[in-house]
């Protein structure tokens, strides 16, 4: 049995082991993998940034190029000279860049010295001076060439600018070229990317002629060819989402890196969000790396199994050597009692039997002066404590031995006379009929489950007793006036009937009030009797529901003492436990207001104020607070401040016991000032943290 025993110890610990390494190796390849997918993003994210940074910075040199070209044309000097605007017509460049380049929009202005425009392509206005534009007005003033992205009328545009010299280097004006972000759009396709080239929100209405018609809310989408699918996506998905994209995101099955623009003021100008499909990212990485780590773990339970193989084998061939000495070392090694017993007499024992039966000196002169250590086991009247008897056919030993899922135990006297408890623990040695019983001592933790126990049961009799005598003062209480109607009635139609003028119809009346009064008595012992006689089991239950269902059962005590209770909260939450505790342990805190209140305070200025606010409940009174030296004992039992007839300390402790030891909430309690209606006050605050 023992070497069974063994073998399945150590086939659970190769499979516990192949478990750790196959669990283990999981966790390191989803973490290594969640690394390398970062890693493979990141570097996707920046090749998207670097490629569109280049075809913008592209884009702006053809458009720069174009316009240096064009600026130098004779015929364009001698328009400007002659001021024949009518001339002006790039219409046939523009289509031949359309046909042959990927610029399929180009725009083309040509300004006069003076800062009007003498030419657009785009639109038969001119005559408009167009100073307000810094970046024209620059390269009028300057006579520089530049380049910008900015948002104007029309679109979110890249432009270039160049001065105009005729021959004799004279400056006529400026030629500006317009391009969009549409070919920037179609190079990033080409790398299986799909961008949506968005203005910021603030240029809404700086753009009163949508050259795209295309918005995401309050956003301008300034490329035509932006796939409608994402376009939708992004909207139904939030907007403001993707344009603060510190860097990029993985959802839906695609990399969305944002690339944003800035203008000369860096302030944001307008997004670039490029949309790359996961599955056209390379991720051959991550394919061969979990490949390898599993082919790695395999290697490695190959050979922890193949070294269990051996392990097993040299521990068999190292028992069968132990075999002859091994119980007598594994007996002497313990420090609890240990016999080896059929159950009628004891075959052998360690040391510890003798130190504990001090009358006897070797275990010869145990056998002969007990026989079996059962004969020393006394009669606790308890079905867990073993005694010399016949079990059903089976002496104590083998009824233990069968019975291993109860917690045994015996009692016998040691040197002193003195009892003292064991657990009782038996198993069966290989090969043999002898049982190993192992007696540990466990006196100390017996006597203090008594100890426990008996302080437990003082606790929450005196708790019970008190709670008993408060509802019995309510239930007087909301008697007297019921008692007194009663009373006044009956006496009433007695004087009348002994007058002879008692009408039946007022003697009917009477009757019904009396009728009345006595439900009114019924419904007072029902009520009280269904608050305190709740299902003793743990239920879930609305805790603002429970909490105004206990302030309710507090309010004759209200009006009787003339306070005032303020119930507020925000939200309600299900509480889990017993309900009737629960209610107990308000009603505890309650009480020690309204102690407090009746005892410090005018008549006309009691409160207690009840919130319950983010699962944080607080209440309080205004009965100007609890001396600072003892705050911080009026929670221990048999603590209190009452007068030795109103309470035995008990009330906060059993309310510490519930929240904190049964539940696992926080409590606090302090003084506190607060204002109410204007007026100043001082009192106690108790607060529970249900976070």
């Amino acid at each position: 049995m023992s070497s069974k025993r063994n073998t399945f110890i150590i086939v659970s610990s190769f499979l516990i082991l192949t478990l750790l390494i196959v669990s283990g190796t999981y966790f390191y390849i989803s973490k290594k993998q969640e690394n390398l997918l970062d890693s493979i993003y990141k570097s996707s994210h920046l090749n998207i940034v670097n490629t569109t940074e280049n075809l913008i910075k592209d884009k702006l040199n053809a458009t720069l190029t174009i316009s240096l070209a064009l600026s130098k044309n004779n015929n364009l000097h001698k328009i400007i000279k002659e001021e024949d605007y009518s001339k002006l017509d790039y219409t046939k460049i523009i289509n031949e860049i359309k046909e042959n380049s990927k610029y399929k929009n180009v725009w083309i202005q040509v300004v006069d010295k003076s800062g009007k425009s003498i030419y657009r392509s785009w639109t038969d206005k001119k005559g408009d001076n167009l100073l307000f534009r810094n970046d024209l007005k620059s390269t009028l003033t300057n006579q520089n060439i530049s380049t910008s992205i900015s948002v104007a009328l029309f679109s979110l545009t890249l432009k270039a600018r160049t001065p105009i010299y005729d021959e004799e280097n004279n400056f006529l004006g400026a030629l500006e070229i317009i391009t969009h972000f549409n070919s920037i759009a179609d190079d990033l396709k080409e790398n299986n990317v799909d961008s949506i080239v968005i203005a910021d929100k603030k240029y809404k209405n700086t753009i009163k002629f949508p050259y795209t018609n295309l918005f995401i809310d309050d956003y301008y989408v300034a490329n035509k060819n932006a796939n409608p699918q994402l376009i939708s996506y992004i909207q139904n998905n939030n907007v403001e989402k993707y344009v603060n994209i510190p860097e990029y995101i993985v959802e839906n099955g695609y990399l969305i890196s944002n690339y944003t623009l800035y203008d000369k003021n860096n302030d944001k100008l307008a997004y670039i969000l490029n949309f790359i499909k996961v599955k056209d990212i390379d991720l051959q990485i991550v394919k061969s790396f979990k490949i390898q780590i599993i082919m790695i773990s395999v290697i490695a339970l190959i050979i922890i199994f193949f070294s269990f193989l051996l392990y097993i084998y040299s521990r068999y061939i190292k028992e069968i050597k132990l075999q002859e000495n091994k119980k007598q070392s594994i007996l002497d090694s313990q420090s609890n009692i240990i016999v080896i017993t059929n159950g009628k007499e004891i075959i052998d024992a360690n040391k510890k039997l003798c130190e504990f039966f001090i009358d006897i000196k070797n275990l010869q002169e145990f056998r002969n002066k007990y026989k079996c250590i059962c004969k020393a086991f006394i009669d606790m009247n308890d079905e867990f404590y073993v005694i010399e008897k016949d079990y059903n056919g089976k002496n104590w030993a083998e009824y233990v031995l069968e019975n291993t899922d109860k917690n045994f135990k015996v009692a016998m006297k040691n040197k002193d006379g003195n009892i003292k408890h064991f657990s009782l623990k038996t198993s069966r040695m290989h090969l043999e009929d002898y049982i190993i019983a192992t007696f540990s001592d466990i006196t100390q933790e017996i006597e203090q489950i008594k100890k426990d126990k008996e302080k437990d049961r003082l606790l929450f009799q005196q708790s019970k007793i008190a709670a008993i005598a408060d509802t019995l003062k309510n239930i007087a209480h909301q008697w007297r006036q019921p008692l007194s109607i009663i009373s006044t009635i009956a006496s009433g139609m007695k004087i009348k009937k002994e007058l002879n003028i008692l009408e039946d119809e007022e003697f009917k009346e009477s009757c019904e009030s009396i009728i009345s009064s006595t439900k009114k008595l019924s419904n007072t012992i029902e009520n009280f009797t269904n608050f305190f006689n709740k299902d003793e089991n743990i239920s879930s239950f609305s805790f603002v529901e429970a909490l105004e269902e206990t302030i309710n059962f507090f309010d004759s005590i209200f009006e009787k003492n003339n306070i005032i209770c303020i119930f507020n909260y925000n939200n309600d939450f299900i509480l889990e436990c017993n309900r009737n505790d629960f209610s107990q342990a308000i009603l505890n805190i309650l009480d020690n207001s309204v102690y407090a209140l009746t005892n410090k305070k005018a008549e006309n200025e009691r409160f207690i104020f009840i919130d319950f606010k983010d699962n944080i409940l607080e209440i309080k009174d205004n009965a100007e607070g609890i001396d600072n030296q003892i705050l911080s004992k009026i929670i221990e039992p048999y603590f209190t401040t009452k007068h030795q007839g109103f309470g035995v300390g008990l009330g906060l402790y059993v309310v510490q016991e519930f929240f904190v030891k049964n539940l696992g909430y926080k409590i606090d309690i302090k003084n506190v000032t607060f204002e109410h209606q204007n007026k100043k006050y001082s009192g106690t605050s108790f607060i529970v943290d249900f976070n």
